[in-house]
């Protein structure tokens, strides 16, 4: 029976996708050839309410065939009004639609931080584009040595993709733990954390060096009562029991605006907040 459950759920999710990103592909080609303003601002809201409503659609699917116990916790502080940085754990693929589903609407849409090779991706990386998300370049220290003049080109290209969203609210999102946990990452890293992977700094600090106007976070923590993690697992109603802790951070003054690339100081700094702020996400994910 949950076999039958993941198959038509994968095949609902198919659909829904296919089913918007013909309404959200043909918007972003007139908004990318219209050359005014004001257009493209009503345009990028119209995109954004495709967007949203390929969300509900989703959960309306969740909801039917799984019937999910989401235990949300700390969420009426938040409104769709306000520029956001957003951070979570990250255990399985199931985490993007879990926090799709509860932030759609009540908050400006999450932004996902995307590797560039993740445009090429069939139909989903067109609509991840036409969402405006965030593709970046990262280039190694030892691709750097061999080019130095690629150093800081991911940081300009960064200011690029992020001027745009200073146009209407984001809420941009980073799992900081830079991939999904596993007990083999974790022993790799020796990360002290008991449920978590040592959080990478990078892209929030890149993120608040070139959005200042961002001063606060949303840190959310996810823990499931099952054990089971796969994507599969989720589409087969598998990992319908979750609890989802929602904190509503201030961004200290002295992290806003900072220069991460180029100030030890700030780096620093940004380390240890962030850390402070995991050890209090694995206390709770420890419980």
């Amino acid at each position: 029976m949950s076999f039958l459950k993941g198959v038509i759920c994968f095949l609902l999710l198919v659909l829904n996708t296919l089913f918007w990103c013909i309404f959200l592909l043909s918007l972003a080609v007139i908004k990318l050839i219209i050359p005014f303003e004001t257009s493209k601002r009503i345009f990028t809201r119209l995109i954004i309410f495709i967007g949203e409503c390929w969300i509900f659609c989703n959960g309306l699917w969740i909801k039917v065939f799984h019937n999910p116990k989401w235990k949300v916790e700390g969420f009426e502080k938040l409104d769709k009004k306000n520029w956001y940085l957003s951070v979570a754990n990250h255990q399985s693929w199931a985490d993007i639609f879990i926090l799709q589903s509860i932030t759609n609407r009540k908050i400006p849409m999450l932004k996902f931080f995307m590797k560039d090779v993740l445009i090429w991706v069939p139909v989903i990386g067109l609509a991840w584009w036409a969402l405006d998300m965030p593709f970046l370049k990262r280039y190694s220290e030892e691709k750097i040595k061999r080019n130095p003049e690629l150093r800081g080109k991911d940081i300009s290209s960064m200011k690029k993709s992020f001027t745009r969203f200073s146009r209407y609210p984001v809420s941009i999102f980073i799992f900081a733990e830079g991939t999904r946990f596993t007990k083999e990452k974790q022993d790799l890293q020796s990360s002290p954390f008991g449920n978590l992977l040592l959080p990478k700094p990078g892209g929030i600090g890149l993120t608040l060096s070139t959005m200042p106007y961002i001063n606060k976070m949303i840190d959310f923590s996810i823990r499931y009562e099952s054990n089971k993690r796969t994507f599969w697992a989720f589409l087969c109603g598998e990992m319908n029991e979750a609890t989802i802790k929602v904190n509503l951070i201030d961004i200290p003054q002295k992290l806003l605006g900072g220069e991460y690339s180029e100030d030890e100081v700030y780096r620093d700094d940004l380390k240890n907040w962030l850390y402070d702020i995991w050890q209090k996400k694995d206390r709770f994910l420890n419980i």
